[in-house]
């Protein structure tokens, strides 16, 4: 049934058969006449058309014709073709290629031709509907994909500080040294072991930067399926692959405006490198799928625990990549090398975890805080952060946490006794097993990196490990 009054534009060179039409739908329609395909496309240009119906044969530009040139810039019009057959070929042709909907042998019938163009209308307003509501699903989304990322951000306020906790010097150079570049638009390479604070450094950046009120995005480099890269980094469009049935923005596309943390950058494959610098060398994307490049103002930070020089002479990342993400780059000294940060640290990881985990610790004891003070903490501040959690989990409601509390591995850090009794096959073992520890802890569980590390092979570790009980 129709619902609204559309339009048709009718096309004939014979004025007879332009009546005939015009009496046909006058009643129903709106009616545009055209005597040729020259004169229909004018009419195109300057009046709202829902459906063109045109005889095939006409002097000049032929029915097919005009329809193929006014699919071109209007596609959403119904077609329809009036033929007697005469180039049976070139209609077939045209339908396949879907210049043409429907034809209509002549002689036609009145209300035969009524009835075939309110079936045409209403199958593509069906068409039209659909569209409408696969674009609603699409914004709807991309609209609960970017509000995922904002709760994550609120949720994330109550891990990270709103201010970098620190008592070192260098941890105070360091953040002098940002506050240069903070207001700027400049990329930052944050360099550093593994459990430093790199992204707690980022999201200072970030928060004292123009773009504090808009979207940070984290993303870790290493940890997207190679498969995937392209298309969560750049996005896809609809189609572009099997089982892109949606339209998807990437990660460049939804921090648009903000700032993205590209997080272990030195772990990011070849293909995305290529990508990554074209993004910083022209703030353009090419989502999978895409013919045109998409215009994204975003602001980047880099991280990386690898000493990117070296990978760029293994030719393992890419030179040009590493000059320009190296414009400004920072680097963020192990906890073992900034001792005073690790007791605002402690403190502040006491009160964090003792709020989450509804448990009213007391504080820590003289001693538990030299232990803290003395280990070489070789997983730096993430290694602190699991270990405060433990002593909170442990610890009795009011009462000073002592060192026995802590993990025997800390506490066994504490040298004289170990040395005191002359054993020193003993002592060999008590350090082996502790360097084999901080080494497994610093590459972050990762067996064979720990073996070239500690310069000894893979197995010759698993023997270690497993009569360490490990």
């Amino acid at each position: 049934m129709i619902k609204r009054k559309y339009a048709l534009l009718l096309v004939d060179d014979e004025q007879a058969n332009l009546q005939k039409l015009q009496r046909t739908f006058m009643d129903q329609y709106d009616v545009h006449l055209a005597q040729s395909g020259e004169e229909a496309l004018q009419i195109l240009q300057n009046a709202p058309v829902d459906a063109i119906i045109t005889d095939q044969k006409m002097p000049g530009m032929t029915g097919i014709e005009f329809l193929e040139l006014s699919q071109k810039t209007y596609p959403n019009l119904v077609r329809i073709v009036l033929t007697g057959f005469t180039d049976v070929e070139d209609l077939i042709a045209a339908i396949n290629t879907g210049k043409v909907h429907k034809y209509i042998t002549k002689p036609w019938e009145p209300e035969d031709l009524r009835l075939a163009v309110q079936d045409s209308l209403e199958k593509q307003e069906l068409v039209r509907e659909n569209e409408r509501l696969a674009t609603e699903l699409k914004q709807a989304n991309e609209k609960l994909q970017t509000e995922n990322i904002i709760l994550r951000q609120e949720v994330e306020k109550q891990v990270y500080p709103k201010s970098i906790i620190y008592g070192s010097p260098e941890m105070e150079n360091i953040l002098r040294l940002l506050r240069r570049v903070t207001g700027t638009e400049t990329t930052v390479l944050i360099q550093g072991e593994t459990g430093t604070g790199k992204e707690l450094i980022a999201r200072f950046i970030h928060a004292e930067s123009n773009r504090r009120d808009q979207i940070f995005i984290p993303v870790n480099c290493g940890a997207i399926p190679k498969d995937l890269v392209e298309s969560e980094f750049f996005g896809h469009s609809r189609g572009a692959f099997t089982g892109a049935t949606q339209e998807k923005k990437g990660y460049f596309e939804m921090a648009n405006g903000g700032t993205i943390f590209l997080d272990e950058i030195g772990e990011a494959p070849q293909e995305l490198q290529i990508k990554l610098l074209r993004v910083i060398q022209e703030s353009e994307i090419m989502p999978v799928g895409y013919h045109q490049p998409k215009k994204v103002d975003v602001r980047i930070l880099a991280s990386t625990n690898r000493d990117l020089k070296a990978e760029v002479a293994a030719n393992r990342f890419r030179q040009d990549l590493f000059f320009r993400i190296n414009v400004f780059s920072v680097t963020i000294p192990p906890l073992r090398e900034r001792k005073k940060d690790i007791l605002p640290l402690a403190e502040f990881f006491l009160e964090q975890f003792s709020r989450k985990l509804n448990r009213k610790s007391g504080s820590l004891s003289k001693d538990t805080e030299e232990l803290l003070l003395g280990y070489s903490w070789p997983g730096n501040v993430r290694e602190l952060q699991n270990e405060i959690e433990r002593l909170v989990l442990l610890s009795e409601a009011g009462k000073k946490i002592g060192p026995e509390l802590l993990s025997d591995h800390i506490r066994q850090r504490h040298r004289p006794s170990l040395l005191s009794n002359g054993d020193l096959k003993s002592a060999v073992r008590e350090l082996e097993e502790e360097m084999i520890r901080d080494t497994l802890s610093r590459f972050g569980e990762n067996k064979s990196r720990t073996a070239r590390a500690l310069g000894i092979s893979r197995q010759s570790l698993l023997e270690k490990l497993k009569r360490m009980g490990i």
